[in-house]
């Protein structure tokens, strides 16, 4: 079974030449079926609709989940699968069609995921990432290492969960991420399938401590009452698990 898929890529149009590297990624993607939009605010529609040959519409709302909601739904019921790319982020090549084929091929999956790259402001690799099969599981219990670049959601399974949670304005994809993983299963392909930027720019880094803990309200406040009230009692052997795993899951 072939899935199309539906890709936003979410810009202000501030950092052209990280943007041509990212849609350059997206066009390299060979072997899939792939629809793809940018999405901006509304000033700057004119601008990069003479810059690239590409549907450029202008986002409903305010902020990121804002920009990628009007995305997912400008493709509507014609993609099979969902996902975004940062304007300074990249796919390496053949990562998008060995994410839809390991979609396709668990239809009780809602997501797919796999191993990031780091990389710096000249692309060169920093680290590597590799969340494994635990990043499912650490997830629910309230941390994360589950990078967003390279993830590839059912689109029927995003429509079932009510779609991004705007009210997580740095988190949103983590919080996706995990009512996910909740709604039905997610798999892990071995495999690289992002490549994340860290540079002085990015959100993740400009609002580092308020994202992360951000991430850890997403995480912590919408278990289930049970987990939560008991998690006194597991919480520090979470933190020595997800320590471990993060420090084998991340290598250089």
């Amino acid at each position: 079974m072939s899935m199309r898929i539906g890709m936003v890529v979410p810009t202000l149009g501030e950092r052209p030449d990280l943007l041509d590297e990212c849609l350059d990624s997206l066009r390299r993607q060979a072997g899939v079926e792939q629809d793809l939009v940018i999405v901006t605010v509304e000033s700057a529609v004119a601008r990069l609709s003479e810059r690239y040959d590409l549907p450029v519409i202008a986002q409903e709302g305010r902020g990121l989940a804002a920009a990628i909601t009007t995305g997912f739904r400008h493709f509507g019921d014609r993609v099979d699968a969902l996902a975004w790319l940062g304007d300074d982020d990249r796919l390496p090549a053949g990562s998008l069609a060995t994410a839809l084929t390991a979609l396709a091929d668990r239809p009780d999956c809602s997501m797919v995921y796999g191993q990031t790259r780091w990389i710096d402001d000249a692309g060169e690799q920093l680290s590597v990432l590799r969340p494994g099969r635990a990043g499912r599981l650490l997830i629910k219990l309230g941390h994360n290492l589950i990078l967003q670049p390279g993830c590839v959601y059912r689109r029927s399974a995003i429509e079932a969960i009510g779609g991004i949670d705007p009210g997580f304005p740095l988190a949103f994809d983590v919080d996706l991420h995990r009512r996910l993983i909740g709604h039905q299963r997610a798999r892990y392909v071995p495999e690289l399938l992002g490549e994340a930027r860290e540079h002085p720019g990015s959100l993740t880094v400009r609002h580092q401590q308020t994202s992360q803990a951000e991430c850890e309200d997403c995480l912590v406040q919408q278990m289930p009452g049970w987990l939560r009230g008991s998690r006194p009692l597991w919480a520090p052997a979470a933190r020595l698990a997800m320590r471990a795993t993060a420090k084998v899951a991340l290598q250089r």
